[in-house]
C-alpha cells in the first residue's frame, strides 16, 4: 500500500513536472487548520563530501498522512538516519523541501523542530538523572520558563509519575527509552 494519494508521484517518478501535484506547504496555505500530512518531502536530497559527492538521499518524495504510523527500513547507509536528522534540524539538506506537521523546515526551522520528537537508538540520558530532572532539562532546551512547565502532567501522561524521583540507573531499559523520548514542547 502506498503512502501517496493517487495523483502524487512515487519515488520512481521524480521529475519536476510532478511538483504541482505534491502537497502544499504551510507557507503556501496561509491557514491555521491542522495539515493533512504529518510529513511531506519533495525532492529531498543530501550529499556528503566535496567533488565526487556521495548522495545519502537522492530526490526523496514522501507523504505521511496525519495519524499514520510509518517505519523507515533499509540497510546501513540507506539514508534513514539522514532523513530523520534533516527533519529534526540536526543535518542541513542539500536540496528539496520538507515539512513537519505542515511547517516548512526552511521557512520556520524552530517551529518545525518543536513539532517533531526523535527517540534515538542509543540512550542519550544521564543515568543518574530522574525523570523530573530530564523533563526540566528538555523544557530548558526548548526555552520554556519554569513557571510554564507541565512536568507533572507529562510524567503522568507517560506513566512515570510514580517514578518521578527515581534515578534512571534503577529503571528498566524500556523505561529508560521512554525517558529519552522528547515530549511535545513542555508548555503544550
Amino acid at each position: 500500500m502506498s503512502s501517496f494519494p493517487a495523483d502524487t508521484p512515487t519515488a520512481a517518478s521524480r521529475s519536476p513536472r510532478h511538483a504541482a501535484s505534491l502537497p502544499q506547504f504551510a507557507g503556501d496555505l496561509g491557514v491555521a487548520a491542522p495539515p493533512a500530512h504529518a510529513i511531506a518531502l519533495s525532492g529531498l536530497t543530501k550529499t556528503y563530501g566535496a567533488g565526487a559527492a556521495k548522495p545519502a538521499l537522492d530526490r526523496v518524495d514522501l507523504v505521511i498522512p496525519r495519524g499514520a504510523l510509518y517505519g523507515l527500513l533499509g540497510p546501513n547507509g540507506a539514508g534513514k538516519s539522514t532523513l530523520i536528522n534533516i527533519l529534526a534540524g540536526l543535518v542541513l539538506k542539500t536540496a528539496g523541501r520538507a515539512a513537519v506537521w505542515g511547517i516548512d523546515i526552511d521557512a520556520d526551522p524552530r517551529q518545525a523542530r518543536a513539532a517533531i520528537g526523535v527517540v534515538p537508538q542509543e540512550l542519550n540520558i544521564d543515568p543518574f538523572f530522574t525523570p523530573r530532572e530530564i523533563l526540566d532539562m528538555q523544557a530548558g532546551f526548548y526555552g520554556v520558563p519554569k513557571r510554564e512547565r507541565k512536568t507533572d502532567e507529562i510524567l503522568a501522561a507517560v506513566g512515570l509519575a510514580d517514578k518521578a524521583t527515581m534515578s534512571s540507573c534503577a529503571a528498566s531499559s524500556g523505561r529508560m527509552s521512554a525517558r529519552s523520548m522528547p515530549p511535545a514542547p513542555p508548555s503544550s
